[in-house]
């Protein structure tokens, strides 16, 4: 695959690479599996939120710093 970019972009993604000790490829496509495991992780944060949403809803009563602690807690720990 070929991708044209802008020369800076370019100049960055090789000044990157090189400074982790990647190749250029290596170094997108690290970039890529981050960005994939973000979006991810939000998606699952957003759907613990509207769960936890739904069931204060429905009346269970939950103290808000614990819940978002709680909340925190499971999104950094995956």
């Amino acid at each position: 695959m070929t991708i044209e970019l802008p020369r800076e972009i370019e100049a960055q993604l090789k000044e990157t690479a090189q400074a982790q000790g990647v190749s250029v490829g290596q170094y997108v496509e690290n970039l890529v599996a981050e960005t994939n495991l973000r979006r991810a992780q939000v998606s699952e944060f957003k759907a613990a939120i509207a769960e936890r949403m739904a069931s204060l809803n429905a009346g269970e009563s939950a103290d808000g710093e614990e819940v978002m602690a709680r909340l925190i807690s499971d999104f950094t720990s995956r």
